[in-house]
């Protein structure tokens, strides 16, 4: 599995195992940043360990609203 972000395996930087998401719904939850992504291993948000990147559900939109 691969991060979307840098496209580099996408391993775990709290416990350094390699996310494989276990079930459908963990794996298109990381094409969608405001879902938050919960590492099977240590139960950490998974942040990216090449491109530090969180999968903690925020996504790089800023707190306003759009219409």
């Amino acid at each position: 599995m691969d991060c979307v972000y840098c496209e580099k395996p996408l391993t775990c930087e709290a416990c350094g195992e390699v996310y494989n998401p276990p079930g459908l719904a963990e794996y298109q939850a990381l094409s969608r940043p405001e879902v938050p992504v919960i590492c099977a291993d240590c139960g950490s948000i998974v942040v990216c360990h090449w491109c530090q990147t969180p999968y903690d559900g925020r996504g790089d939109e800023e707190d306003g609203e759009s219409t």
